[in-house]
């Protein structure tokens, strides 16, 4: 019964992990978004005020 459950539970992570690939591959590429976002909104408020400077 023992060889069983080690085999299912074998089984089943083999199944679950594309599924679970595909998750985390889908969390750290909206975390990426949303960094880049937050870097680009900072980096442009920094050069706001030197807009009428000509530089």
């Amino acid at each position: 019964m023992m060889k069983g459950q080690i085999k299912n539970k074998a089984c089943f992570l083999k199944d679950s992990l594309p599924l679970l690939s595909a998750i985390f591959l889908a969390i750290a590429s909206v975390t990426y978004i949303m960094y880049k976002n937050w870097s680009n909104r900072l980096y442009i408020e920094k050069w706001k005020d030197y807009e009428d400077c000509g530089i």
